[in-house]
């Protein structure tokens, strides 16, 4: 477990409405061999700020049929910091899923690095506000 690079993702709905409809997207990944999902959290801020997390196992029964296929594989890795950190994010009356997963599609390239004597010697995701900003650019013709 853990053999390739781990990301999360803290997805939030205002006004508490996670409905699941989400799930068929995050199952196709996991089905493709894309992504494992490694811990699936649920985290629900009340107006009055407080807050309940739910664990996949806590799931009532038919929310835990929902995400079986998901649950497989999982393991408790969020930590209580995690947890509050998640909780901090959100507005209160929302709810969320916070996801950790494993990208399963760096393992050819993971090898042929490897095989190469090459070092991954860093990796990240450019900021959603950064790709706004250039997009932005891009149709206002200041782009370079």
């Amino acid at each position: 477990m853990l053999d390739f690079p781990v990301e999360y993702a803290l997805v939030v709905f205002p006004g508490n409405q996670f409905s699941g409809e989400i799930v068929p997207a995050l199952l196709d990944l996991a089905d493709r061999d894309i992504i494992r999902f490694v811990d699936i959290v649920f985290v629900r801020k009340d107006e009055d700020g407080s807050i309940r997390t739910t664990e996949l196992n806590d799931l009532d029964d038919e929310s835990y049929r929902l995400f079986v296929p998901l649950g497989k594989q999982i393991e408790s890795l969020f930590t209580e910091d995690d947890l509050t950190w998640a909780a901090d994010q959100m507005p209160a009356n929302s709810s969320a899923a916070l996801f950790l997963w494993e990208n399963l599609w760096m393992g050819n390239i993971r090898n042929a690095i490897i095989s190469s004597n090459g070092i991954l010697a860093q990796r990240g995701q450019i900021p959603d506000d950064v790709i706004v900003q250039f997009k932005d650019r891009i149709a206002t013709g200041q782009a370079q």
